[in-house]
């Protein structure tokens, strides 16, 4: 995709003629950040400015892959816009490496047959606008990813969800508009991935928001109290009941939001009078003859096959459809992998505050976080963010400090990716017999003997592994 203005041939000729250094020396001394791209995202050029906006040196910028391992540090997310527009995206961005603003310029360069060459980012300070009008809204050839690419207010650390992917973004948007109805909400996902930092999410999005947002955890209550837990009881209802009886989350949410995560665990009684109450919102308490009314909105979570549920007669199909009114998957980190880098800062910088501590991670274990696949998902990072804090001693965590199942993971992928595994152990173990045997017999002949080889077989030998 060519530029609408084109230099005229005789000004191309003269370019052409300046000297490397001449541009080298602009770029080196620009005032902007400016980082280059190939059309697979590796860093190909970054001049000195990047290491004053984000605290990186061109050096290691250089070794890294731009969109990949570092998309997410930048927020909105302009690269995957830029690339689909086939425009240049200019954003007001916010680093989350030091958290100062930025103003970005995503160029992405095509050849004569419309592929894509590079990528040309451009980023100078939002404090250094002063009095530089940037009226985006004029200049036709430019387009501002507003809509698309800006996480919500309601998405920022109040609520404790970190991330930019568009996964993250497009899921959260739903949810928003969601929100602003009473009809119930499944969230399904693998565990770890938030579902109940979503459900609060949802809740301060309503018109609920200033009422109680309650959350319970169905599988961690025993079957036999989870009744008067969520429904409450009446004086001495039972064996042990407080003569004062006690109200239920039902209705201590009343004109708010319930949470019931885990809802697969529930019992089949228990989930008849949920259905009930999810239908007529309306209650009776444990030992109590009259029913109640509250009004209450549902949000139910699972990481379960609820349809399998009811093949198998342990949940009921009428309650399925009564809590599915929206249901909506939350993503998992690997589908979202943008956000493994922004989360694993935010918890960071929540175990320095914790500990008194202003540790850092080196560039190298940024990137194998950003490639590992987290089957624990954000539960699974976060702890391992708390476990390299804890273990490292000085300001920098490096890659001695990855847990284990990280490291150990890496390393069998790394095997995997060589492709000829077979062939380099019996490489490595010819190489290894040569030159233990070489180490004892010197003479080619003996060396020959020893290894009941011919001369000729021996001297290629010792040629290829250790005449080198």
């Amino acid at each position: 995709m060519k530029d609408e203005y084109q230099h005229t041939e005789e000004y191309l000729k003269y370019l052409k003629m300046l000297p490397a250094d001449f541009y080298l020396s602009i770029l080196e001394n620009c005032f902007c950040e400016i980082t280059v791209t190939n059309e697979k995202g590796s860093v190909l050029y970054a001049n000195p400015m990047c290491y004053d906006y984000h605290g990186i040196s061109p050096e290691q910028m250089w070794k890294l892959n731009f969109i990949n391992s570092f998309q997410g540090f930048w927020t909105p997310p302009t690269t995957a816009y830029a690339l689909e527009a086939k425009r240049t995206v200019i954003a007001r961005q916010q680093s989350l490496l030091t958290g100062d603003e930025h103003v970005t310029v995503t160029k992405p360069l095509y050849d004569e047959k419309d592929d894509l060459k590079f990528l040309v980012y451009t980023t100078i300070k939002e404090r250094s606008l002063v009095n530089f009008d940037l009226d985006y809204r004029k200049n036709e050839s430019v387009q501002v990813p507003e809509e698309k690419n800006t996480i919500p207010e309601n998405t920022k650390s109040e609520n404790n969800i970190v991330g930019r992917s568009y996964a993250l973004y497009s899921t959260l948007t739903k949810l928003r508009m969601a929100a602003k109805s009473d009809i119930p909400i499944l969230l399904l996902g693998e565990s770890g991935v938030g579902k109940s930092l979503i459900a609060k999410f949802v809740h301060d999005c309503s018109p609920r928001k200033k009422h109680p947002f309650i959350s319970i955890n169905c599988a961690s209550i025993p079957d036999n109290l989870i009744e008067s837990e969520l429904f409450g009881y009446v004086p001495y209802a039972f064996t042990g009941a407080s003569p004062k009886g006690k109200k239920g989350l039902v209705e201590i949410a009343h004109n708010g939001t319930l949470f019931l995560d885990e809802i697969g665990e529930l019992q089949p009684n228990i989930q008849v009078k949920l259905l009930d109450f999810l239908e007529n919102q309306r209650f009776t308490s444990v030992g109590g003859l009259e029913s109640k009314r509250v009004n209450t909105r549902i949000i139910t979570a699972t990481n379960k096959d609820l349809t399998r549920l009811i093949e198998e007669n342990k949940f009921r199909e009428d309650l399925y459809w009564r809590i599915n009114g929206i249901s909506q998957t939350i993503p998992s980190l690997r589908e979202r992998k943008n956000d493994i880098l922004p989360i694993a800062q935010y918890y960071l910088k929540k175990y320095n505050e914790k500990y008194n501590e202003n540790k850092i991670f080196n560039s190298s274990v940024l990137e194998k976080l950003a490639n590992y696949p987290w089957p624990g998902n954000i539960r699974q990072l976060k702890n391992a963010v708390e476990q390299m804090a804890v273990m490292t001693i000085g300001s920098i965590i490096n890659e001695d400090k990855l847990p284990e199942q990280i490291t150990e993971y890496l390393e069998r992928e790394k095997v995997k990716g060589r492709g000829v595994f077979f062939d380099d152990l019996v490489e490595d173990y010819k190489k290894t017999l040569v030159e233990n045997y070489y180490n004892l017999f010197k003479n080619t002949s003996d060396f020959a003997q020893a290894l009941g080889l011919s001369q000729t077989t021996a001297y290629r030998l010792i040629k290829n592994y250790i005449k080198k």
